[in-house]
């Protein structure tokens, strides 16, 4: 009995592991919380009266079931020892009738053909064969089978071990399951000694067909889903009372043989049907065959089951009414929490939290402090809301460990990351280099001695923003402590725009000051000339002609001084001018033949000139200008190159006026002079306009040819603006104030032209500079375009990759990293032939793109006004829809 409840046990209940009491209590989640809710105590009550029922009717129940199983376990045994019997009532008939034959007188005497009569007749009437081998010899006698005198084949080589123990025993044996070596048919051998005064003369055999079998099954019992087999010592299937055809022959799963080998038992494990069973098997004494009968294992848990199902409905009953009865009684009590808990929760939202009205007063009183707590929680923080809304400082909140906790929207924008990106965070993302390192050691220091470093006092430092680009903030820290937690407030101010203007205006300040100081000293200076110069006249009058020579020599050192005191007047703003209303085209169209034969044949002179540009301006000093600023092209580019001369009509607008105080905002005649030479870095831009400042070789260059242009501009009332890359080419544009025709200006009234805009085509805007890429993104989402954005060329390739849908690349030209716009330009050429370009720049030429192999559909110069951009663009997709009509007529065609 218990080596049944063993088998039945053995994979349906494992053995509990340690620490088994906290898995069971993770199933119990409500029973674990500190806090619950007032109605779980009701329910905890109720589920107390409800579940210790449950749990006693579950193990009266589980007890019935096990004893049942039990008792199907013991039927199966009985089953298994009756089939067994069976088995050896069905192989007894014929070993009966083999012994008899072996006694026979015809088969004493050896006459073997007499006896094939004899044993044929038998065989015949059983149905089975009969064959009669010598002892020790591979090789029949005779075969009832076959006729006398047949050829007769030899016996299955299984059947040697069976004839040496009929040998050695000299009794019956019944083989295991053999394959018939004639008709190659399953049977099972009977094996009987022919004796000779007690030696064997020969072996009587007779095979039965196991399909012979198969009736003992009809002798037993089987309940619905059992199953019942024969199976051979070997383990090999003889008969089986379900699919026989498909199964017969088999070998029976390899776990129940090393089990059953040799005793009678039970064994769960998986037939050959992969259904899990338990077996109950019983050995035959007399063939030490096995019959067995199995039992799926869902049968047996059937019951189980079943009990669960009914068990589970009446405490699903039971603990629904105990349910509904806690309910009712805890229904008042529920309903004034939860008005409480919805208090608080608009409280929690910052919501105008809702009167609490309960038939409870303690919680009415709590309602009202909530209520009142919400009001004052509501006035400070819009109180807060309009300082930090009025202040344009960032705000950044972090905790003792320097983990920011709060990022406020100014901050954002300021650093380019969002709140959600830097939340948790270390603080020291927003930081360059050494500060990033060591900001954890100065929160650390001052946590450990108080020191003040920064704390409540403002300072500039560095930041750094999201595309690791560097800039100067003023930083203020405060300090607060919520709950013991230190936490550190920052309010940053962006100092990028105060540096550039207080630069801008150090830098004009510095001209004035140069140039007042030239223009006095060249004053004065002009005036000594004029004595030295007239002297000399005179003295040139009255010498020899050996001494001429000396005095015309420092004659033209006084006309090259003159020359230089010329140009130190034009910087200082105090040469004396001429103003006429002037054509600038005609003058710049003039300048160009005079510059084609001056700069010589490895220069190529280009000139774009646009009618009705006039401004009134010294007609003979613009063309000095401009011979300086081509003199000054030529020598940078000592192999050759390209200047290109261009007069068009400009306006600088208000946004370009705020970027550059000293310009007023208006229409322009605009004279550029760019070339694609050496170009100037970034230092030599700074210092190109300062007088006496040269890059040239000692000797090659007073240093005030820029200085001069710099000066006769502004005495113009004009602006002069220089665009200058390594590599790239330098332009530099002066901007003479247009006069316009009465004629040709709009009447009185009239309302401006509206821009030209967009259909909602896709453009990628590709620039290095923050502001500038702002300011443009948001003209084109001005014009109804939509907007991509990159900072560099290979994001702008990535871009390009996952959008099939832009439209338009719209590039600055220079860029840092490696791939200037010319470059990503004729990448995007060769990827993406469909794509336009648009180039904007401020100093290069569109020849160098073209020489860079990209696809240049336009030209737009900076700076630009959101007209020029709203035009350009227009003309640009004018100019694609036309290629694509062209392009569709040609297919027709």
């Amino acid at each position: 009995m218990e080596r049944r409840k063993a088998i039945f046990m053995k994979k349906s209940v494992s053995r509990p592991e340690a620490g088994s009491r906290s898995t069971f209590l993770d199933f119990l989640p409500l029973l674990r919380r500190r806090e619950r809710p007032a109605s779980a105590y009701f329910l905890f009550f109720a589920a107390a009266l409800v579940i210790p029922v449950l749990l006693f009717a579950s193990l009266t129940a589980w007890t019935h079931v096990r004893a049942e199983q039990a008792r199907a376990i013991e039927r199966a045994q009985a089953l298994a020892h009756e089939l067994s019997a069976a088995v050896d009532r069905e192989l007894a008939g014929p070993r009966l009738v083999m012994e008899a034959l072996a006694t026979s007188e015809d088969l004493q005497r050896g006459n073997l053909q007499a006896f094939h009569r004899t044993a044929a007749a038998v065989a015949d009437a059983l149905g089975v064969t009969i064959v009669v081998r010598a002892p020790g010899e591979p090789r029949q006698l005779l075969n009832t089978s076959v006729p006398w005198e047949t050829a007769l084949p030899l016996p299955n080589p299984a059947i040697a071990d069976f004839d040496r123990q009929v040998l050695q025993e000299k009794k019956p044996v019944v083989t295991n399951i053999i394959v018939g070596p004639l008709h190659k048919r399953l049977l099972a051998a009977v094996i009987v000694p022919v004796l000779r005064e007690g030696d064997v003369i020969y072996l009587l055999a007779v095979g039965i067909p196991v399909e012979r079998l198969q009736p003992v099954f009809s002798d037993v019992r089987l309940d619905e889903g059992w199953l019942a087999a024969i199976v051979d010592s070997k383990g090999m299937i003889a008969a089986r009372s379900i699919y026989p055809e498909a199964f017969v022959g088999k070998q029976a799963p390899f776990d129940w043989v090393s089990h059953a080998a040799g005793r009678d038992g039970l064994w769960r494990g998986h037939n050959l049907q992969n259904v899990e069973v338990v077996a109950a098997y019983a050995r035959s004494s007399d063939t030490n065959w096995f019959a067995t009968v199995t039992v799926p294992i869902s049968l047996l848990n059937a019951p189980i089951w079943k009990a669960l199902a009914t068990l589970s409905a009446i405490g699903v009953l039971l603990l629904s009414l105990s349910v509904a009865l806690a309910s009712w009684a805890a229904s008042h009590l529920t309903r004034a929490v939860g008005a409480l808990r919805n208090a608080a929760l608009e409280l929690e939202k910052n919501e105008r939290v809702s009167a609490v009205a309960t038939p409870v007063r303690e919680i009415n009183e709590v309602g009202r402090v909530l209520a009142s707590a919400a009001t004052e929680a509501q006035r400070r923080e819009a109180h807060l809301r309009s300082i930090l809304a009025t202040v344009p400082s960032s705000m950044v909140v972090i905790d003792s460990r320097g983990r920011i906790q709060s990022f406020s929207a100014t901050a954002e924008k300021l650093f380019g990351f969002t709140a959600s990106e830097v939340s948790g965070e270390n603080v020291s993302i927003l930081m360059p280099e050494p500060d990033r390192s060591a900001h954890d050691g100065y929160i650390q220091h001052y946590l450990n001695t108080g020191e003040r470093r920064i704390m409540g006092k403002g300072r500039v430092v560095l930041g750094r923003r999201k595309d690791g680009s560097k800039f100067p903030v003023e930083l203020y820290v405060g300090e607060a402590e919520v709950k013991g937690e230190k936490l550190f407030t920052g309010f940053l101010q962006d100092l990028t725009e105060k540096h550039r203007v207080e630069q801008e205006l150090r830098q004009t300040q510095k001209m004035e000051a140069i140039g007042k100081l030239t223009g006095g000293v060249a004053h004065d200076f002009n005036n000594l000339l004029t004595v030295i110069t007239g002297n000399l006249e005179m003295l040139e009058a009255k010498v020899d002609g050996k001494c001429r020579v000396f005095v015309e020599e420092a004659q033209e050192a006084a006309d090259l001084a003159a020359q230089l005191t010329s140009s130190l007047l034009a910087f200082g703003r105090r040469m004396p001018l001429d103003p006429q209303l002037a054509d600038i085209g005609e003058l710049v169209s003039t300048s160009s033949e005079l510059l084609r034969r001056t700069l010589g044949e490895t220069i190529v002179v280009r000139t774009g000139v646009r009618s009705g540009c006039r401004a009134v301006v010294d007609a003979g000093q613009l063309k000095n200008a401009i011979l300086n600023l081509a003199i000054n092209a030529r020598d940078a580019m000592p192999k050759g190159g390209i200047l290109a001369l261009e007069v068009s009509k400009a306006e600088l607008d208000q946004d370009y006026a705020l970027d550059h105080p000293e310009v007023r905002p208006g229409q322009y005649a605009l004279i550029t002079v760019s070339d694609t030479g050496t170009g100037m870095p970034a230092e030599v831009r700074e210092q190109a306009f300062d007088p006496f400042y040269t890059t040239k070789p000692q000797g090659s260059g007073t240093g005030l040819g820029l200085s001069s242009v710099y000066g006769f501009v502004k005495q113009s009332g004009g602006h002069v603006a220089l665009y200058s890359e390594v590599g790239q080419g330098t332009a530099v544009r002066i901007y003479l104030p247009l006069v316009t025709d009465k004629r040709e200006e709009a009447p009185e009234g009239a309302a401006a032209p509206s821009l030209p805009k967009g259909s909602g085509e896709l453009v990628l805007v590709v620039e290095d500079d923050e502001r500038v890429r702002r300011v443009t993104v948001s003209r084109l989402m001005q014009l109804d375009y939509k907007v991509l954005e990159a900072s560099n060329g290979p994001e702008a390739l990535s871009i390009l990759e996952r959008t099939p849908a832009i439209q338009l690349l719209f590039t600055d030209m220079v860029m840092p990293g490696g791939m200037s716009g010319a470059d990503l330009a004729a990448v995007s050429s060769k990827r993406f032939p469909e794509i336009p370009v648009l180039f904007t720049s401020g100093y290069a030429a569109p020849e160098i793109a073209v020489q860079a192999g990209a696809r240049v559909s336009s030209w737009l110069r900076k700076p630009y006004t959101v007209a020029d951009l709203a035009t350009t663009l227009r003309r640009v997709f004018g100019k694609e829809d036309r290629a694509r009509k062209l392009d569709d007529a040609t297919k027709w065609t």
